[in-house]
């Protein structure tokens, strides 16, 4: 009962927080079914270390259900607060199981929400062997986009130094290799992002891979992931 108050609580103090104006461009840039408040990301920082230091008695599992509260809000800056919680706590993190992730992974249906969850939270616990192969490459034969992109994107956590990655060539190219011909605009900038993430710790991989693939990958993966390998930056 605390754990659902405190969540209704998170929402009125958001509410008060929200930008028309910026929740109108939010909408533009990511659309989404959520309801969007507009809370500017400082603000949103300045909450996160106040919910740590008013909870900061909660265990692993108190922090997976007040999270899973924010989830259910439906509101996309709860969902945002919750996906930081998890990703920044190696304690809360470590509590999350295979099973939590269906009701932490709902509302999946804009960039934002998809690279949070898949490169903070899904890709982490794939790394830490939570989450199985099977689950990742199940994810590539749905129709939804963003299932898709959430399997893309979690490699990146596979590689990315930050989120404890210290390189996985052979799962992430796996993943890769199945939407080489997949053209939807948000499974390329998935795979270009997978793809460039990898090059830096295994470029030699990358730059076969994509001599292997390249009369079936678009254009701009072509020419992001070329121009990671020859001069380091994406364009």
């Amino acid at each position: 009962m605390k754990i659902q108050a405190a969540a209704e609580e998170v929402v009125v103090a958001l509410e008060k927080l929200g930008r028309p104006e910026r929740a109108a461009k939010s909408e533009y840039y990511a659309p989404t079914s959520m309801r969007v408040l507009g809370v500017p990301v400082p603000e949103l920082r300045v909450m996160i270390r106040a919910l740590k230091q008013r909870y900061g008695d909660w265990n692993g599992r108190e922090w997976i259900a007040f999270s899973k509260a924010l989830v259910a809000t439906g509101i996309f800056e709860c969902q945002g607060l919750a996906y930081d919680l998890i990703a920044r706590n190696r304690e809360i993190l470590a509590s999350v199981t295979a099973g939590d992730l269906r009701t932490l992974g709902r509302n999946l249906d804009n960039w934002g929400s998809v690279d949070s969850f898949g490169v903070g939270i899904l890709g982490v616990l794939w790394r830490t062997g939570v989450v199985k192969d099977g689950q990742v490459t199940g994810l590539l034969g749905s129709d939804d986009h963003w299932q898709r992109r959430l399997a893309v994107v979690s490699t990146v956590a596979l590689n990315l130094k930050s989120r404890g990655g210290t390189g996985d060539t052979e799962r992430t190219l796996r993943v890769c290799a199945h939407v080489v011909d997949d053209h939807h605009e948000m499974i390329q900038k998935a795979l270009s992002w997978a793809l460039r993430e990898l090059s830096k710790r295994d470029p030699e991989a990358v730059r076969e891979f994509v001599e292997r693939h390249r009369s079936h990958l678009a254009g701009r993966v072509l020419r992001e992931v070329s121009h990671k390998l020859d001069f380091g930056t994406k364009n």
